[in-house]
């Protein structure tokens, strides 16, 4: 921790509209290890990897203009939270019941879902809070990551992960081989809100009606909550989350299972589509899931088309972003209407592939011009 501490240069980070659109939630995900990584090594590989996201350790300040920011103040650390503590229950056991999080520890299983700041009025937001829990006689491990949607979104999220694994490999390689001078090579993540900016765009002509609905338009309640700090806006939805009636649930998704569920999609892909992805097939099926709830419900009386958001990355599409390496808010929201008698159907492989064609269609038709005016719209009134 000594060397994170030394390693940090004082900043202030200022949060832009893509930032303060997710500002009420995290991004929590389970991850389950077959094997274990030493106590020592994952601890030092995550400090490490802190040096190169340090807006993690910052605290969250809204100015006189409601504009939120990040302090980054080696002499008042907002450090993330990060335990590593035993588990009495086997791995297997985890594994044949599906990976049941309500197996978990309480403390691990109430996973944070609202970056709402713990205890007393006051007490500072921690953007990120990280849980190690060891299984019985070191057959696996789990890894519970909770990260403000404030200052990531999935693919930074993902950024993060990806790069402690990959310090944390360097570690476990140089305490294998006794070697005490560990070099780990240098990677560089932009943070800056600064480099989305654009003067080149001044339209919304290319968006679609209900994006720009989404963005425009306002009410007394939310202009209401968007006055309140990211700490209250926080705690009111947290206490939403817990109220009676509303239930929370995860997901375990295997590798194997989405790639076989692809796999089984690929003899109906329609003519002009090169592939499907993962995202393409899973967001498919969440999609004829959705139009079969909202049916039962009696909520789709008259509807010919379901409309869906599909969320994409930016960043491959404004290349100044992918060269930057951008880990902050870069993501989009996509409306795409898929037939509602397509939809009630059989949710058959053939039904998943056009619903997927159909969202792939969609993603494929994201361009530059597209994003900048996303960005300019969401930033007009920031």
């Amino acid at each position: 921790m000594d060397s994170f501490i030394a390693s940090l240069k004082p900043q202030t980070i200022y949060l832009d509209g893509y930032d303060e659109c997710s500002s009420i939630l995290n991004i929590p995900f389970y991850f389950w290890y077959e094997r274990t990584v030493p106590s020592d090594v994952l601890h030092n590989a995550f400090y490490k990897t802190l040096e190169e996201f340090p807006i993690l350790a910052g605290r969250v300040k809204t100015g006189n203009d409601s504009r939120s920011y990040v302090v980054i103040d080696r002499n008042r650390l907002n450090m993330p939270e990060y335990t590593d503590a035993p588990c009495n229950v086997h791995f297997q056991t985890f594994k044949d019941a599906d990976f049941d999080i309500n197996m978990l520890p309480v403390d691990y299983s109430s996973a944070c879902k609202s970056p709402a700041p713990p205890g007393i009025i006051g007490r500072c937001m921690k953007l990120a809070e990280f849980h190690v829990l060891r299984m019985k006689g070191g057959s696996g491990m789990c890894i519970f990551a909770s990260i403000s949607h404030m200052v990531f979104d999935g693919v930074a999220y993902s950024s993060f992960m990806k790069r402690w694994g990959e310090v944390a490999k360097c570690f476990l390689e140089a305490q294998e081989q006794y070697v005490l001078d560990v070099s780990i090579p240098a990677k560089h993540f932009q943070h800056d809100r600064s480099v989305l900016e654009t003067d080149t765009q001044r339209s919304t002509d290319a968006l679609e009606p209900e994006i720009c609905e989404m963005f425009n338009s306002s009410t007394v309640f939310s202009r209401w909550v968007a006055w309140f700090s990211p700490e209250l806006r926080g705690r009111i939805f947290r206490y939403m989350l817990s109220a009676p009636g509303i239930s929370n649930y995860y997901y375990h998704l295997s590798t194997a299972g989405y790639e076989r569920l692809v796999k089984l999609t690929q003899p109906f892909i329609e003519p002009g589509i090169s592939g499907l992805s993962a995202n393409d097939v899973i967001s498919a099926l969440a999609t004829v899931l959705l139009a079969q709830a909202l049916h039962k419900a009696g909520r789709l009386k008259g509807e010919a088309v379901v409309l869906s958001n599909i969320i994409a990355d930016i960043r491959p599409r404004i290349k100044r972003l992918a060269d930057a390496n951008y880990v902050g808010n870069a993501i989009l929201l996509k409306v795409v209407a898929s037939p509602l008698d397509l939809l009630l159907g059989d949710c058959n492989p053939q039904v998943l592939a056009a619903v997927a064609c159909n969202i792939r269609r969609a993603v494929d038709s994201l361009d530059e011009r597209y994003c900048e005016q996303v960005g300019y719209l969401v930033n007009k009134n920031h």
